[in-house]
């Protein structure tokens, strides 16, 4: 575990203790508590619990990163799971003050949390993107697949996602009512063959997925789904051998699975750059990304938001009022 507080300049000490002295005050009773530093002048962060996955002290798109980019150090580190249920309920209950999620989870809209912007660009871009073999790839398939590209956002994917996560729709049906609400549809596209959509087993890539399959059968392809596949060490020898054809991807992710030294970045276009050789190495190939960023994202309560000002990762190094 990281020491996370730093020792006080001389100085400061000196002006707190004046300070204390002139309002004949001591330290009250709860200072201590995780929900904030009550105006010591540290930082807001510096006093406040972060939970996340029990690798976020060795990953540099957590806790390293944080300390290097944005100058952050938490009080303490909580380890819990990979945004899911014990982060959220952590937070729900103030066992935690920030939590880290992924920025479609349902669970921000459920709980009203608020994911603070990552204003210095530490997180890569996860932008959901078609990958396709270069075999299957003609003008009606590419024109489909990139209008659904056009279509969805973030925000777009955190209402679909709750859709199917919440109120336990199908995601064919989600995908579907999106389609329709949008006004996309590739009906008359003369594509004729078969294609094989695919997608690892959870809720938002099986939504996505169900959204090519659909427009490519408005197109007039035979599509077929393997939407329950366990992980990507799966699907992309899938999509490598040609037993699937097309999937939705994730920028940074794919291009640190392919080469897990590679520069990934906040830049979409930077992280298709250097991926595009990569896949087409295999027979694939990257369509338009998305502006749906599934990525890491830092998340507070509204009450925590509202309490210290937060709305940007670099807020929780201000100094506390």
């Amino acid at each position: 575990m990281r020491s996370f507080r730093k020792n006080a300049h001389g100085a400061a000490l000196l002006t707190l203790l004046l300070l204390l002295g002139a309002c004949g005050s001591g330290v009250s009773d709860d200072e201590g508590d995780s929900s904030g530093g009550g105006g010591s002048g540290e930082p807001v962060a510096s006093s406040m619990i972060l939970g996340g996955p029990p690798e976020c002290p060795d990953r540099p798109f957590c806790i390293p990163g944080l300390e290097e980019t944005y100058g952050i150090e938490f009080e303490e580190f909580q380890p819990l799971d990979v945004g899911g249920p014990q982060t959220v309920n952590a937070l729900k209950a103030g066992r935690i003050d920030v939590g880290l999620l992924f920025s479609t989870s349902s669970a921000i809209k459920a709980n009203e949390f608020v994911a603070l912007e990552d204003d210095k660009g530490l997180q890569t871009a996860e932008s959901i993107t078609p990958l396709i073999r270069q075999d299957a790839l003609d003008d009606t398939v590419e024109g489909a697949l990139n209008d659904v590209s056009a279509a969805i956002t973030t925000e777009t994917m955190i209402e679909l996602n709750s859709s199917v996560e919440i109120d336990q729709d199908d995601p064919a049906d989600v995908a579907a009512g999106f389609l329709e609400d949008e006004g996309i549809s590739a009906e008359g596209g003369g594509g004729s063959g078969d294609i094989t959509v695919g997608a690892v087993a959870f809720a938002e890539n099986q939504i996505v997925a169900e959204m090519y399959a659909q427009v490519l059968e408005q197109a007039g392809y035979t599509v077929n789904r393997q939407t329950n596949l366990r992980s990507r060490e799966i699907l992309y020898p899938a999509l490598k051998s040609g037993e699937i054809q097309v999937a939705p991807e994730y920028l940074g992710s794919l291009l640190l699975f392919l080469d897990p030294d590679a520069a990934a970045s906040g830049e979409p276009t930077e992280n298709v750059d250097l991926l595009q050789p990569l896949v087409e190495k295999d027979g694939l190939t990257l369509l338009e990304p998305s502006a749906a960023n599934d990525t890491n994202a830092f998340v507070v309560t509204q009450e925590t938001a509202d309490e210290f000002g937060l709305s940007a990762v670099s807020d929780l190094a201000k100094a506390a009022e």
